[in-house]
């Protein structure tokens, strides 16, 4: 089937070990069969507390910058906004690691440790040699096996469990007796204190957020025991290890540095993961391990398929059961136009990873590493990057029937939206409130670091706002878009405040309205005098996520009515609407270069870097809605001269760049295009487990390719008279092998889900399943060219 990742060989690196995730805890497992190491992590081990990083000089420099990049002094204005515009301390907080449970099995004759590092039990070679680990990503559990030199046969499964909240290890052997294990925790020199508790073993930290992390034991026969900091086994049948941790938890109240310094001084997450570790000892104790075993191993499976039953698809034949016994890394080395079942275990695995990293009990969203993270300082700080990364996390979300999955995403907006509304007013003297191209644990709003390409872009909160109305287009849920509306509105409102009148004029004759300064993320132009500048009097990525924010804010105000309300509960003036109206009719439509292909800033420029991995100019084209095969042919064909000629200088070199560009592919109706990014994909930008390489790691092009799979099948948009287009394989590739498949249960717009086979694109058994809050049928509108 295409939902088991298969592995002969015992991963090298952090990177290709396996993730498990239950929304909250995470971990990644090296599947050793003799030198374990689960990699632990918890969505709340942050570097620090909140911070105030405003630049108080800001407001008083404002005017001048804008003034000397409308003049064209651009490193003149670029030095001014380096020095006024950064924020009093450069770095947001980091998402971190909460360390290493290191756990060797071995047999009698290995016990004792060798001088060597790292310190460990000598591993039996015919364990090495036997050894098979599986990701069942249907189950959401990682099983290990292997045989030892005197035939014993181990079995290992390891899952993270929503329903108990805990991390599990099971362990068994074909023969009584074979069982023997030392453990430890570990997290370098970042820890307070390790200690033994209850015959557990704990690690704390409090160098950031303060946590606590445990773990516990129960056997069937033999003995197990803590001996000094070690969780240690002896001769046993069969054994549970069941892992917590517990972090401080912000209740989302805004506090200031002082007042988080005086919660943390009551420690409440220690005896909470005691607890924990406490219920499931005394449970195992009274009813056995082996039932223990399968009562929470039976209420994870439960939890896990309510949301992995919801939907599949299937490209291509399914595989003989010869090619099912294919390793994962041997299948992407064979990455092919005609290999659709690596393209089917690839989207799985990214359904897979969606689930484990973005649902209760979890609150937090997606990071750019996912939910896992082995460091402490991470590249990027693996935190929330909102000039595309995060929202590219949550673009499959709706499609694939994980709705409730995109609240966390909502969550820290609403945490952001306070320290948003003070940078606004504080900063740039707007109402509203704004975040730039990075956020953190505590929503932070100041500028992250000091990249002139990136940095001062001020668009973080509208791309993000927007997310909540695609989300009801798909849901058609009133609850939510009631409950979260303010903060498009309010996103809204400081664009009202800080756009720019600018030279170039709307068919009122009045001027375009700009953000000045202005970027597009993360790229670089030539100016005039020859010098590289990134500062710019707007450019084509803002034009188009504005018109989708005001748009957006529009239609849901035309949704709600007076139910359209502030934070405070309030109802809005009816004049900001006629405000947001103006705004809209005076954003610069998108321009041609010369050659043909769109214009990435205002005016046409010399571009720095023409193969950048940054696409933000298409961005009308998707996830926008500007640009549409259908009705701007010709800029659709504009955005196929750009692709062509941002590959031809070595664009696409990432994996989430990647992704994007199958995205664009598949909304251009380039089936093969796309196919062919996809297997580019494969070969240049996926680890071995399937996760993908930016490099180094991070997760958005799982997410983001898996998006643009499913829109190479299904595409829906609403039009302008409230009904819903529908696309069936708008985007399906010439290639034989894909010319015959399935869906099941995939989410359109308007709250419905969508069956079908396809066979030489001509769809069969065509089954339209409405959702709780689904508009009439006969508001959906299927292309002229759908084969039915």
């Amino acid at each position: 089937m295409n939902d088991k990742l298969l592995f002969t060989t015992v991963p090298e690196k952090w990177e290709e070990y396996l993730p498990l995730g239950n929304g909250r805890l995470g971990c990644m497992v090296k599947t050793h069969p003799c030198n374990e190491i689960i990699q632990l992590n918890e969505e709340g081990i942050w570097s620090g507390g909140p911070q105030e990083r405003s630049n108080p000089d800001t407001q008083k420099t404002h005017s001048k910058i804008r003034n000397l990049v409308k003049s064209g002094n651009v490193l003149e204005a670029q030095e001014l906004g380096f020095e006024t515009m950064s924020a009093m301390g450069f770095n947001e907080r980091v998402y971190q690691t909460a360390g290493d449970f290191k756990i060797d099995f071995y047999a009698d004759d290995n016990f004792g440790i060798e001088c060597g590092w790292p310190l460990r039990h000598k591993s039996d070679q015919a364990c090495i040699d036997s050894y098979k680990s599986v990701l069942d990503i249907s189950a959401a559990n990682c099983d290990i096996t292997y045989t030892d030199k005197n035939g014993t046969k181990f079995s290992r499964r390891i899952w993270a469990s929503a329903a108990d909240d805990a991390i599990f290890m099971h362990v068994k052997a074909e023969k009584l007796g074979q069982i023997n294990f030392r453990g430890y925790l570990d997290r370098g020199i970042w820890c307070d204190s390790v200690y033994v508790k209850n015959n557990f073993i704990f690690l704390e930290d409090s160098h950031g957020i303060p946590f606590c992390v445990g773990v516990g034991v129960v056997a069937n026969g033999g003995k197990v025991y803590t001996s000094g900091f070690t969780l240690a086994g002896d001769n046993c049948n069969e054994v549970l290890f069941f892992i917590d941790i517990n972090s401080w938890k912000w209740n989302k109240k805004n506090i200031d540095k002082k007042q988080y310094e005086k919660l943390i001084k009551k420690n409440v997450w220690s005896s909470k993961c005691n607890n924990k570790l406490l219920e499931i000892k005394k449970f195992a104790e009274n009813h056995g391990v082996k039932f223990a075993v399968e009562y929470y191993f039976k209420r994870h499976l439960d939890e896990y398929k309510a949301y992995w039953n919801r939907m599949s698809l299937q490209i291509g034949e399914i595989p003989s059961c010869k090619e099912f016994d294919v390793t994962t890394p041997m299948l992407l080395k064979s990455a092919s136009f005609e290999n659709t079942h690596l393209v089917n275990i690839y989207a799985n695995f990214a359904r897979y990873l969606l689930i484990s990293a973005s649902r209760v009990p979890g609150e937090l969203p997606i990071t750019l590493q996912g939910l896992w993270n082995c460091y402490i300082d991470p590249p990027w700080g693996s935190k929330y990057t909102i000039n595309i990364n995060a929202q590219m996390n949550y673009w499959p979300v709706n499609m694939a029937a994980l709705s409730e999955c995109e609240y966390p995403f909502f969550n820290l907006l609403e945490r952001a939206y306070e320290k948003g509304c003070y940078v606004a007013k504080k900063m740039y003297a707007c109402r509203g409130y704004v975040l730039h191209h990075n956020t953190d644990y505590w929503g932070d709003a100041c500028p992250q670091d000091t990249w002139l390409p990136g940095t001062y872009w001020v668009l973080g909160a509208a791309w993000v706002s927007i997310h909540i109305w695609e989300h009801f287009e798909y849901t058609q849920n009133i609850a939510i878009l009631k409950r979260y509306y303010y903060l498009i509105h309010e996103s809204c409102r400081f664009f009202v405040d800080y756009l720019q009148p600018c030279s170039f004029t709307a068919e009122d004759e009045t001027p375009y309205l700009v953000i000045n300064p202005s970027l597009s993320p993360e790229n670089s132009y030539v100016t005039k005098t020859g010098q590289v500048g990134a500062f710019t009097e707007g450019s084509q990525m803002d034009n188009m996520i504005l018109e989708h924010l005001f748009k957006s804010c529009l239609k849901a105000y035309a949704v709600l009515g007076n139910s359209a309300r502030n934070k405070k509960n309030k109802r809005y003036n009816e004049s900001e609407y006629a405000d947001f109206e103006y705004v809209l009719n005076h954003l610069k439509p998108p321009s041609l270069n010369k050659d043909g292909s769109l214009m990435e800033w205002n005016t046409e420029v010399e571009e720095a870097e023409p193969g950048h991995r940054h696409i933000s100019h298409l961005y009308g084209l998707f996830p926008g809605h500007t640009i549409t095969v259908e009705k701007t042919p010709d800029l659709a064909e504009a955005c196929k001269k750009t692709l062509t000629k941002r590959l031809a200088h070595g664009g696409g070199h990432t994996g989430w760049s990647q992704s994007w560009i199958i995205n664009f592919r598949a909304q251009l109706e380039q089936g093969d295009e796309a196919l062919k990014a996809l297997v580019s994909l494969f070969c240049h930008s996926t680890l071995p487990n399937l996760l993908d390489n930016h490099p180094p790691f991070q997760i958005d092009g799982n997410f983001g390719s898996f998006a643009a799979i499913m829109r190479m099948l299904i595409q829906s948009e609403y039009n302008d008279d409230g009904t819903v287009y529908v696309k069936l394989l708008p985007a399906l590739p010439n290639e034989k092998a894909w010319q015959t498949g399935f869906v099941r249960g995939i989410g359109i717009k308007g709250n419905w889900f969508l069956s079908f086979n396809w066979k030489n694109r001509k769809i069969e058994n065509l089954e339209l399943i409405p959702g709780k809050n689904a508009i009439s049928k006969n508001k959906l509108k299927f292309s002229e060219n759908t084969n039915l």
